[in-house]
């Protein structure tokens, strides 16, 4: 992170504006609150059980409770990326609401991640907000809670108001997805197995134990093979270019997958697709 600014409610940050370095990984968790997500500049790949989120340059996602591992990737030639996050707390939205709590702040059981494409108002919205991180002095507590009334008019306004409503009523839901299907989410995603774990909600330790009892393998032989399989129908069905094949299916550069492809097919994944092209 290059830069953060930072306003508070109650001793805990509501609204935060930062810049990023490009490319940079991080990790993180949200226990008992969740997280509209704007970018204002770049674009966002957001990976958690449920697999990968991206947003690009005026898109909003949610962020519900659990782990997640995050990259920011450049616009251009710019190395910098920057967006803007405001947090809700469930007593905070009930303050908002007051006695006029609406249904959709009860949990819901199956949480799911969605995009949010911006609209003017809510473009509008992220730029006013900018006046209160250049003076934070400006906004109280009560004028805070007025905000967050305003964004959640804004966005039950919106055209996507149903995806809306059913959106607030999971954002406090932990994400609970079940151990295999977190893993199958994100095999083809560019994730070590410290992150993996990470975003499972496990130590290190203890996923290698539970990958080993649910999947009756080492974690490296099962997603190596499940990623080169992916990788041999991708050059047997597509066009697209080897480099392009080994980031889809997972690894980080292409000398890597070319090294192991070569070693479990006895050839190089140029060779194995002109086979395929002859037979």
């Amino acid at each position: 992170m290059i830069e953060t600014r930072i306003i508070e409610f109650k001793g805990m940050p509501l609204f935060q504006k930062a810049r990023f370095h490009a490319y940079e990984l991080m990790q993180g968790s949200f226990s008992d609150f969740a997280c509209f997500f704007y970018m204002v500049e770049g674009q966002l790949k957001s990976f958690d059980g449920r697999g990968l989120h991206s947003i690009s340059e005026k898109e909003a996602i949610v962020k519900n409770c659990g782990s997640y591992v995050q990259q920011y990737i450049p616009k251009d030639l710019n190395q910098e990326c920057e967006a803007i996050a405001i947090y809700l707390y469930p007593d905070l939205l009930r303050e908002v609401y007051k006695n006029e709590v609406p249904s959709f702040l009860e949990h819901s059981a199956v949480p799911k991640a969605k995009k949010y494409v911006g609209n003017k108002l809510i473009e509008q919205f992220m730029m006013n907000l900018s006046i209160y991180f250049e003076a934070p002095e400006l906004i109280d507590e009560e004028l805070g809670v007025l905000k967050i009334r305003e964004l959640m008019m804004i966005l039950l306004k919106s055209e996507s108001q149903d995806d809306i409503r059913k959106m607030l009523s999971e954002i406090f839901a932990p994400v609970n997805i079940a151990f295999r299907q977190a893993v199958e989410n994100n095999l083809f995603n560019p994730l070590s197995l410290e992150q993996l774990a990470f975003v499972c909600n496990m130590s290190l330790s203890t996923f290698k134990r539970e990958f080993k009892r649910t999947f009756e393998t080492t974690p490296a032989k099962y997603i190596k093979t499940r990623r080169l399989e992916r990788a041999a129908v991708l050059l047997e069905t597509t066009d697209r270019a080897v480099s392009a094949v080994a980031f889809d299916s997972g690894f980080q550069d292409v000398s890597t997958f070319s090294s192991v492809f070569g070693d479990q097919y006895g050839m190089s994944p140029s060779k194995f697709r002109l086979n395929q092209v002859r037979n």
